[in-house]
């Protein structure tokens, strides 16, 4: 693994995360991509920012919740379910400052949040958390810190699997809305069965021991998607043949 890069400029050595570089480089490319997809490019970038900021802070919160450490921004970890939750509430608080339909931001936040997420997975590869079950598949990989034997790549799993829905989500649809349903969807499908190769000491079991806390979260989202795109289905217009003129 690279956890950080060292480069020298004159006689100062600067050390970086590459992990916190990434999620650097994930939040602007997700920040660019909510604001082509809003109209307008100043309630784009300022419902990006409101976001980001509002993701952050509430994947901070949540990991710092179940697994303690010390407190400020760049200090103890993430959890991708706690800056999900936190940044579909502030995207709801954005489409009220910015005037826009809450479902409109949802459609334009959602494809954004998947990419800031796909690029950040990439980053706690290099990082060496987030790691899967041993196996003996031929891509396994042994993590330095923890020595053989050879565990799922899980994060580079999670990150193809995320960057696999932005391109599958369609920019345009008919009911406003349907885009953020159906990410909601495939993140969680995807989140909930990826869970299941994630080696048992990362994770954060509910009790009886049956699924773990992202689990969870992941069947609300799902629930949350499929419930809301059968509304918005019902809401579609029927397409009906031209008559004919007699």
């Amino acid at each position: 693994m690279l956890p950080t890069l060292q480069v020298v400029v004159g006689t100062t050595r600067v050390v970086v995360s590459l992990h916190a570089l990434a999620i650097v480089v994930g939040v602007a490319a997700g920040a660019l991509l909510v604001a082509r997809r809003m109209p307008g490019p100043a309630p784009g970038l300022a419902t990006a920012a409101l976001v980001a900021v509002a993701a952050l802070v509430g994947a901070h919160r949540l990991f710092r919740a179940l697994h303690g450490g010390p407190d400020g921004v760049w200090s103890s970890g993430l959890a991708s379910m706690g800056g999900i939750g936190a940044g579909i509430a502030a995207a709801c608080v954005a489409s009220w400052i910015v005037g826009r339909p809450a479902c409109e931001v949802l459609d334009a936040v959602a494809p954004g949040g998947l990419l800031a997420l796909g690029i950040g997975r990439i980053g706690c590869f290099l990082a060496g958390c987030c790691y899967g079950r041993p196996t003996a598949l031929p891509w396994g990989v042994v993590f330095p810190a923890l020595g053989p034997p050879p565990r799922h790549p899980l994060q580079l799993y999670s990150a193809a699997g995320d960057l696999a829905l932005v391109l599958l989500l369609r920019r345009r649809l008919e009911a406003p809305g349907l885009v953020a349903r159906r990410a909601c969807i495939g993140f969680g499908c995807l989140r909930g069965a990826l869970e299941s190769l994630r080696d048992p000491g990362t994770t954060d079991v509910l009790p009886g021991g049956i699924v773990t806390f992202a689990q969870a979260a992941a069947l609300v989202l799902v629930l949350v998607g499929l419930v809301g795109e059968r509304v918005l289905r019902g809401r579609e217009p029927s397409i009906m043949p031209p008559r004919r003129r007699s």
